[in-house]
């Protein structure tokens, strides 16, 4: 086991926040596949929630919609009920 996944998404998120947005595209993308790899189920949910907000901001709605998905099932198998509603219910 290891940090690998959260060092991604500190990395797209950091990257993000500076507007190296094609670098931040790249990490989140990793961090979900890391996740995903490990079986770290909920870091997986978190990685596609926050990428989902990263495209939805930068104008790749056509991304946003499956990443939702992804996040609302990892939430959902992991037994987070009430994030999967909160997500449900954003606009």
């Amino acid at each position: 086991w290891n940090f690998e996944n959260k060092l991604f998404l500190l990395q797209a998120e950091r990257h993000y926040a500076f507007g190296e947005m094609d670098h931040a595209a790249e990490k989140y993308k990793l961090a979900q596949e890391s996740s995903k790899k490990h079986r770290f189920l909920h870091e997986e949910a978190l990685a596609c929630e926050l990428a989902a907000n990263f495209h939805e901001k930068a104008g790749n709605v056509k991304f946003v919609a499956e990443l939702i998905d992804r996040a609302v099932n990892c939430f959902q198998t992991w037994g987070a009920e009430g994030k999967v509603e909160s997500l449900l219910l954003s606009p």
